[in-house]
This record gives structure tokens, C-alpha cells and sequence, in this order.
């Protein structure tokens, strides 16, 4: 079963904004206080959208 960027995970997310949520929790737990507010102005939201994207695109290639 392929899975869809843009179907539900949980609630009214898509699997998209919830895996991009996760992978953000874990990105701004490594990030000390004092550098978050350069970080989120800049790459972090795009590292995380990029880090769903790609977990999205690895389960569809191990799909059975």
C-alpha cells in the first residue's frame, strides 16, 4: 500500500504535516536556546518538511 503525502495521519493532519512535526521535535531538542530563534527563522521548518518528504518517499520504495 502506497502512502500519500496528503492522507490523514491523525486528526485533521496529513501524514505530511505529522511526520514534518515529528521530525521537527527531534530537530529542536538538539538546538541550543540561545541559536533557536536565528534557526527557526531560516532552515529548520525546511529541514523538517524535507525530512517527512523523504521518510514518505522511502516507505513508498519499501512497500509490498
Amino acid at each position: 500500500m502506497k502512502t500519500d503525502k496528503d492522507d490523514n495521519a491523525v486528526a485533521s493532519l496529513t501524514k505530511r504535516e505529522y511526520f514534518a512535526a515529528k521530525a521537527l521535535q527531534g530537530i529542536l531538542r538538539t538546538i541550543p536556546i540561545e541559536d533557536l530563534k536565528y534557526s527557526l527563522e531560516s532552515v529548520i521548518p525546511l529541514l523538517a518538511i524535507k525530512y517527512a518528504d523523504m521518510l514518505i518517499e522511502e516507505l513508498n520504495k519499501t512497500d509490498k
